[in-house]
């Protein structure tokens, strides 16, 4: 019979309940939740607010200008030279009428975000919004063709305002659809109506519509400077910002030019503030939700391998399997040696779930920035078929020098259509093409980590270079250099080598007493009256001494993993026996369990074996308790190995709380011990002064 039973499990609305209780951050690395739900309750309405105002600034844009054009094709072959003819007032009340609406619905999300307003009511009144307003300018595009014909003879256009209309319509519709599909998610019950946003990531939306409004206040005082078209205006400073350059404008005045010195430096620092954030609060915090996803699916797809009669677990499909051992008869290893077992094979499933993860980070980095110059490429090629005769291939070459923001100005966008389709190619491709390659470079510089700790297993014992590369790579990894348990311990012969590598004996004689505390090969012996002194009087000092050390390790870089002997004295310090079976699930337990859930029943799909109806703020934190308040498993999800934060933080966390609660218990000893004494002290007074007044009267 298992251990744990199946009906410990949560359903869907208990997880519901659960997700509500979260804040921001802690459902980002909820490992128990599949990562869509992250992408549908936080990166959509996250996209959401960040589109929005940028459509809402294209919608601005088709309302400053006139739609129409009639070219000067006498002084240019191009449409940059021409007269501009008024719109009727129709088509200027509805851009208007759709500005506020989409505007208003900014207003509404943003002050959601900020938890002004209840998400239904939000969402609503968003949604709504941006869809009248797509479908407003949309009918005015339209019906422009047909109602703003201009007299036969007149070489007429329509300007950069008429495209921006149809970008603004196309996204206005785009991100309603997204805050839809997470409308979706919550009346399906995938997550609360409370979606989750960090205060960081709604600084990102603000950060955006503060860039934007910088571009358009820099256009309006250069196109009143430089006498350009308004339109003009903004596209000189999106190639200005974004580090292109092309020269097909630039300013010519004396105060243009002396303006250009803050104006560059101000909104190119405002381009790198937007895009260390895209990465940190888009990419980095998705990574950290898909990679722990991935950590868990590899573990239940482990499991889900394992055979309860055999012990067998296969770990990769193309590799042979492994044997666990899962009995207590005497032909298996002892606890201490199974739990090793575990956790090698936890080692194992996370190494797979990374090389996957970097896999797919490569392929999506790739992917997608194939997808912004192909496409992009496409888009310039239509736009400039008529106007300069681009073939693709030249418009790949143009797309590719902007993309790396090199812009020779050999190429560069004339037409009307092709303008309002850079500015808003260069606000999504550039930033987002940064962090890719930001996020590709970092795949590479793991991949060349783990190529040196290789070298260094594998080079031979020389003196010289090769020598010096084998110890950095030592201390890379975490070996004998940087052990994070103290000498001897798990070592052949603890008393011996207890004291090794060190001269405080006090050191030595408490670790002393930290290794007999039951720490034995199965169910453990009685402390000996010196050993449980040691014990007790040098906790706290081996808790304050492995504090520093772990310290040491929390900047190493590749994030320190400690090993099964090292994790061992850690987890002995909280208060668990490695070696104790009594509170370690085994293998087969887990597989029962999650197998039984995985094909019984349709509640919390994934779960691990123990009672998960714990939130990952207890699963991570556990207000600072020991563990050994349930039993758990190195391949469950009680595992401090599914945890979402680096393992040293993790440790000095539950250290630290250890400490803590030692010295809380300890103060409370000592004030009520205080609290006898003063009481005792005063009742000894008392009967003093009692007793000299007793003996006053008898003289009298």
């Amino acid at each position: 019979m298992s251990v744990v039973d199946p009906d410990d499990y949560v359903d869907k609305a208990t997880k519901k309940e659960e997700y509500r209780a979260l804040d921001e951050e802690q459902a980002e690395v909820d490992h128990l939740a599949p990562s869509r739900w992250w992408f549908s309750s936080t990166l959509f309405p996250l996209i959401a607010g960040t589109f929005g105002p940028v459509a809402s600034m294209f919608n601005l844009c088709a309302l400053i200008i006139d739609w129409r054009v009639v070219l000067d094709k006498s002084s240019s072959s191009t449409e940059a030279v021409g007269t501009d003819v008024a719109d009727p007032s129709w088509i200027i009340a509805i851009n208007a009428v759709s500005l506020v609406i989409a505007i208003a619905a900014n207003m509404v999300l943003l002050i959601k975000n900020f938890g002004r307003i209840s998400f239904p009511i939000a969402s609503i009144m968003t949604i709504v919004g941006w869809y009248i307003s797509s479908f407003l300018l949309i009918g005015v595009i339209a019906a422009a063709p047909a109602r703003l014909q201009l007299p036969i003879g007149q070489e007429r256009t329509f300007s950069q305002a008429y495209y921006y209309a149809i970008l603004a319509a196309g996204l206005y519709f785009i991100v309603a659809s997204l805050l839809i599909c997470t409308a979706l998610g919550i009346y399906l019950g995938k997550y609360t109506s409370d979606v989750k946003l960090t205060f960081s990531q709604r600084t990102l939306m603000l950060q955006v519509i503060l860039f934007l409004a910088y571009i358009l206040a820099a256009a309006a005082v250069y196109a009143r400077i430089e006498s350009w078209d308004y339109l003009d205006g903004v596209y000189y400073i999106t190639v200005t910002l974004f580090t292109i350059g092309f020269g097909d404008f630039s300013p010519k005045t004396h105060l243009g030019r002396g303006l250009f010195f803050p104006m560059a430096i101000g909104g190119i620092l405002f381009v790198g503030l937007i895009v260390a954030s895209i990465s940190t609060l888009v990419l980095d915090r998705g990574s950290i939700k898909v990679s722990i996803r991935m950590v868990e699916k590899a573990r239940h797809k482990a499991l889900k391998r394992f055979d309860p009669q055999t012990g067998d677990i296969r770990i990769h499909r193309f590799r042979q399997q492994q044997n666990i051992a899962d009995n207590n008869d005497e032909n298996h290893p002892s606890e201490l040696k199974r739990r090793e077992q575990e956790f090698n094979l936890m080692r194992e499933v996370q190494g797979k779930a990374a090389n996957y993860n970097r896999t797919i980070a490569v392929f999506i980095s790739l992917g997608l920035i194939i997808i912004l110059w192909f496409i992009g490429a496409i888009c310039f090629w239509q736009a400039e078929i008529g106007s300069q005769n681009w073939t693709y291939f030249q418009s790949l070459y143009f797309t590719y020098v902007s993309l790396l923001t090199i812009g020779y100005g050999d190429f560069y966008p004339q037409d009307n259509s092709a303008k309002p389709v850079f500015v808003l190619w260069a606000l999504i491709a550039l930033p987002t093409l940064t962090v890719l390659i930001g996020s590709l470079g970092g795949v590479i510089n793991e991949g060349v980590n783990s190529l040196t700790l290789w070298i260094g297993d594998h080079l031979p014992e020389k003196s010289g270079a090769l020598s010096a590369v084998k110890g950095e790579a030592s201390k890379a990894k975490g070996s004998e250099f940087q052990e994070a348990k103290p000498p001897g311990f798990m070592s052949n012969n603890d008393e011996e080598s207890a004291d090794a590598g060190t001269d405080d004996q006090q050191h030595a004689q408490a670790v002393k007493g930290m290794m007999n505390m039951a720490f034995t090969n199965g169910n453990g012996t009685n402390k000996t009256e010196d050993e449980e002194a040691t014990s007790k009087n040098y906790r706290q000092y081996l808790l304050m001494k492995e504090m520093r050390n772990v310290v040491e390790h929390l900047d190493a870089t590749p994030p320190r993993q400690y090993s099964f002997a090292e994790w061992t004295w850690f987890l002995k310090l909280l208060g668990e026996d490695e070696s104790q079976p009594s509170r370690h699930l085994r293998p087969r337990d887990v597989h029962d369990a999650e197998m039984t859930i995985a094909n019984g029943s349709n509640r919390h799909r994934g779960s691990g074996a123990e009672n998960t109806s714990r939130t990952p703020q207890d699963q991570d934190n556990d207000n600072n308790d020991k563990l050994d308040e349930q039993s758990w498993s190195w391949l469950g999800q009680r595992s401090p190995l599914m945890t979402a934060t680096d393992e040293p933080k993790w440790v000095l966390n539950r250290l630290m709380g250890a400490l803590e609660k030692e010295l809380k218990e300890q103060g409370d000893v000592h004030f009520e011990r205080e609290k006898k004494e003063k009481e005792k002290e005063k009742r000894r007074s008392d009967g003093e002064g009692d007793g000299k007044i007793t003996a006053e009267r008898s003289r009298s």
